[in-house]
């Protein structure tokens, strides 16, 4: 059985789509790097008591990311629409079930990057790409900018 290439995820939430293409073209610039996969994954809305609101599968687009997605990744692109200057909350619910995987270090010195997108010009995009960006320095990630 051959070994599988080493993979890139792309982790986003997206309501309208704009950051879910953004994720795409994140994919598209992965896939140019030889030996390297990208996956792109999302995660699902939640519900305004923080429980999971849709199906497990979702009827479009990328599928779900699973914590074995992120456990597995040689490094990880992470994607939110801005909220009021914060990671929207269906992203924040997924990386707040990582705490085993912060326990083992599974995710200590793989690269991360953070990237969003908003509607207007003063959105909150630099303190949003901060709150993405704590969790990943939790785990221990090594986090890349653009030069």
């Amino acid at each position: 059985m051959a070994t599988p290439s080493p993979y890139i995820l792309v982790l986003y939430y997206s309501r309208t789509g704009q950051t879910a293409e953004l994720a795409a073209q994140i994919a598209r610039g992965v896939s140019r790097v030889q030996g390297m996969d990208a996956r792109i994954r999302t995660v699902p809305s939640v519900s305004p008591n923080t429980e999971a609101s849709l199906p497990a599968v979702p009827d479009d687009g990328a599928p779900y990311a699973s914590k074995d997605d992120l456990a597995n990744c040689a490094g990880l692109a992470i994607g939110s629409p801005t909220r009021f200057g914060n990671m929207a909350a269906p992203l924040k619910y997924f990386l707040d079930s990582t705490g085993d995987l912060w326990l083992n270090g599974t995710l200590s010195g793989k690269p991360a990057g953070a990237f969003t997108s908003t509607g207007s010009l003063h959105g909150g995009q630099e303190s949003t790409l901060l709150t993405m960006m704590v969790p990943l320095l939790h785990h221990g990630m090594v986090l890349c900018g653009v030069p």
